[in-house]
């Protein structure tokens, strides 16, 4: 009644003007999204320099071998160099500062945020490997003196035990290390660099990437995270520790916070794996990369957070642990809650007189609040038990204090457990301690406690945002993959999905990137029969089409820049690609259509030769299909296979329809291309995407983006065909191209209209005026087109030097 009447009568600000005078942060944007996913189609591939890895690497084994000597085992070795050290500085700086430049030249700022991201991953990583290569080496050592009762096996079983015991502090003092070197570099040069050339000092915040959460080795490593944070949250043995104060201090500025930063509605039981977030915790460790705080951070906040809050990184004044102090200290000492603090009030303004009013009555409600909960009890202890901790010579579990201390564990209870500890703690002294200090808490001056109450309300804002944070971190992180085995990073290089990290110093000739490619598919017709033939007269058919046919077609290949994707008795697919890094041979159609030409030249030399031995002849449907993107590359047992929609277009334009060839029509038509549109009703005998017939026998078809791209490439003249030559009112178009070797070379291309296939013969044109393209491969119509080009321009390349094997065959006219 007395709560109802005060809000009735009593002034208090609303959201608005309560948060006011108060700081605020904006929410971390993660570019993430902009970036390719790689091999696994779920993480983004990375690969940081080997120099610089390796440099951590020695960094942080040389350090961790002092460690545990100095600490643990007896006599150290020497410490790390210095030179180690700056070393992995350098290493860094030179990381950034090539990543600065590409972001700065590239416009891609989220290189710099991946960049950062990487590295903690990896140095979190590489401390965890390196403590399990330590412990490994010494345990195999062990084995080795296992079978001898020395006093060697004894001091091995010895160390091992001090090194599982002490795990948590021996990753942490080498993480905080390296961390420390980080942040050092950072301050000093490297965010001044990113703000004078990006205007952005820090893409990733800094208290996000430096956050102690993320240095921990597990959030309950009392020991480690009681040197940043009270431990009143995380308690294993209580894991509704961090819930229940959350309850408590957003429930005291709930109309003052927005509604998504208010606690979790008390859902279902939490599920099975949130019984034991530590145990849940290492079973998912390997998930996450070895590191265990993603799932830590997640379940703690799931238990108290709603996801819209800590999925979405939304921010409210509580993620500023300094807005407590402007709250608690904006009003002078007479007319506030009195404590032992006796600093001057924060310059923090509330414009209404009526502020101190509301102040004084939130304080006591806070002080209510916590009094008459047992957050007090514990918040008092957590803060006395570090003290005590040390006092003791760390002989006994500071969680053990705190719960002693708290009064969550009996007198009985604890010498049970100071009975089970090996060390040299002796139960009854450490009684004594912990009995004068907890008398020293029951004792406490009001004022200090009010202060420890204060205190620890700013303490439990910077946890809940750091953890917020961790989290944040953690998604990133997760969403990187370090490759590191050779084959996945080729994998990987070659489908343009690999962000490379690399120093200066390992800088190579840019490596080549596919920008796009074009498919030759040769439709090979008659091996079956011709290998028949061969058989029947005791001949070698694979010396035969090695030596008449694959040989020839590889001496071709390089003069082209083509490379083989697929090769069989009855087909062959070459393909060639244009680099980003060599635009002067960015004629990819061309070559394609220069190369399939010889190809054809290749098989008409063959059948000469098996005319005259009276054998079968060969048959073969070229088709020319261009991607303007690169293709996919996939590895089986290091054998690369290539993936591209071009292949399967390809293959179609190499086809010919078996009832356009038996039919009169197709019997007369002999060499050359024809592209036909089907009637209504009429059955495609070879599934096709644009659904056309195709009559292709020792003829090369272009598709439509390959004469596309060929145009962009080339100058054609346009030649239009005598009434003897023309059909379906085609024309020639002519221009020259270079091949790799430098030698010019004349294209003639025919672009013919498609017509309607009736069934027995071709008609009107097609009502869609589609047309087809066809490289020319008859001598006596590409001599007929310089002719006719030469009447008007500068004559082209005289072709009477064209080779043997040109003139040799001379197959009739298409038409």
């Amino acid at each position: 009644m007395v709560t109802k009447l005060d809000n009735l009568f009593r002034w208090r600000p609303d959201a608005e003007e309560f948060s006011k005078p108060l700081q605020f942060k904006k929410p971390f944007k993660l570019l993430f999204d902009r970036l390719p996913i790689g091999i696994d189609n779920n993480r983004i591939d990375v690969t940081l320099s080997q120099e610089f890895m390796d440099r951590c690497r020695l960094f942080v084994r040389r350090s961790m071998l002092h460690d545990v000597t100095e600490n643990y085992w007896g006599e150290p070795p020497p410490p790390p160099d210095n030179k180690d050290l700056q070393a992995l500085r350098e290493g860094y700086a030179g990381l950034m500062e090539l990543t600065v430049d590409r972001a700065r030249k590239y416009n891609r700022l989220e290189m710099v945020q991946l960049l950062q991201f990487s590295v903690v991953k990896f140095l979190l990583q590489l401390v965890g490997q390196e403590y399990d290569r330590l412990r490994n080496q010494v345990q195999r050592a062990k084995s080795v003196d296992s079978h001898q009762s020395t006093g060697r096996s004894v001091q091995l079983h010895d160390r091992l035990v001090l090194l599982a015991r002490n795990e948590a502090a021996i990753r942490y003092r080498i993480t905080r290390r390296l961390f420390r070197e980080m942040l050092k570099i950072e301050n000093m040069r490297l965010s001044k660099l990113r703000k004078s050339v990006l205007g952005q000092s820090w893409p990733v915040p800094k208290p996000l990437l430096f956050n102690p959460m993320l240095q921990l080795p597990s959030l309950w490593a009392d020991e480690q995270v009681m040197s940043h944070y009270p431990l009143v949250c995380t308690d294993r043995e209580d894991q509704d520790g961090f819930d229940r104060v959350n309850r408590l201090v957003t429930g005291l500025f709930a109309e003052f916070l927005p509604s998504w930063c208010w606690s979790a509605d008390p859902a279902d039981p939490f599920d099975a794996t949130g019984s034991d977030i530590q145990t849940t915790a290492r079973r998912h460790q390997g998930e996450q990369g070895g590191l265990p705080g993603y799932t830590e951070s997640l379940m703690l906040l799931k238990r108290s957070l709603q996801p819209t809050e800590y999925e979405n990184g939304h921010c409210s004044w509580l993620d500023i642990p300094e807005n407590i102090d402007r709250i608690v200290y904006s009003v002078k000492h007479r007319s506030a809650i009195r404590t032992d603090y006796d600093a001057p009030r924060l310059r923090v303004t509330w414009e209404n007189a009526k502020w101190p009013g509301f102040h004084h009555r939130l304080m006591k409600r806070i002080l209510k609040a916590f009094q008459g909960s047992r957050v007090e009890l514990d918040l008092l202890a957590c803060h006395a038990a570090p003290g005590v901790y040390h006092e003791l010579n760390r002989q006994v579990p500071v969680r053990i204090i705190c719960q002693y201390l708290s009064g969550r564990m009996t007198k009985r209870d604890l010498q049970r457990k100071l009975n089970s500890l090996q060390g040299k703690a002796v139960p009854a002294q450490v009684i004594k301690v912990l009995d004068r200090m907890l008398l020293i808490i029951r004792r406490m001056p009001a004022p200090r406690r009010r202060r420890r109450i204060f205190s620890f309300l700013r303490h439990f804002a910077l946890f809940r945002r750091d953890l917020k944070q961790a989290y944040q971190a953690h998604v990133a992180m997760h969403r990187i993959h370090l490759l590191v085995r050779p084959e996945d990073i080729e994998l990987s290089r070659r489908n343009g999905s690999l962000l490379e990290f690399p120093l200066r110093v390992e800088l190579k000739p840019e490596q080549h990137r596919i920008r796009n490619h074009v498919i030759i598919k040769a439709d090979v017709r008659g091996s079956t029969v011709m290998t028949n033939e061969l058989r029947n007269r005791n001949l070698n058919p694979a010396s035969h089409f090695s030596l008449n046919f694959f040989e020839p077609i590889n001496k071709l290949l390089e003069s082209y820049g083509a490379k083989k994707v697929f090769i069989e008795g009855d087909a062959v697919i070459l393909s060639i690609f244009e680099y980003e890094d060599t635009p002067y041979q960015w004629l990819c159609v061309s070559h394609a259509c220069g190369l399939a030409r010889k190809i054809l030249q290749v098989v008409d030399n063959q059948n000469v030769k098996n005319r005259q031995n009276d054998l079968p002849e060969l048959e073969l449907g070229l088709g020319i299909a261009f991607s303007d993107e690169a293709p996919t590359f996939l590895y089986d047992e290091g054998r690369e296979i290539m993936i591209s929609p071009a292949i399967n277009r390809a293959d179609q334009l190499s086809s010919c329809s078996a009832a356009v060839k038996r039919s009169e029509y197709g019997k007369r038509l002999g060499r050359g291309v024809v592209v036909l549109a089907p009637a209504p009703r009429e059955i495609i005998n070879k599934e096709s995407t644009d659904k056309l017939i195709r009559y292709n026998v020792n003829g090369i078809e272009l598709d439509f983006p390959a004469y596309y791209k060929l145009k962009s490439e080339l100058s054609f003249r346009r030649i239009e065909l005598d009434s003897g030559k023309r059909s379906n009112n085609d024309h020639l178009l002519v221009a020259r191209y270079p091949d790799l070797e430098g030698h010019m070379h004349v294209l003639v291309i025919r672009e013919a209209a498609v017509t309607v296939w009736d069934g027995e013969k071709a008609g009107r044109q097609a009502a869609d005026g589609r047309c087809y393209y066809q490289v020319i491969s008859d001598p006596e119509m590409i001599a007929y087109a310089i002719e006719q080009s030469n009447q008007r321009r500068r004559p082209l390349p005289d072709i009477s030097g064209t080779t043997a094997e040109e003139k040799t065959t001379a197959p009739r006219l298409f038409h």
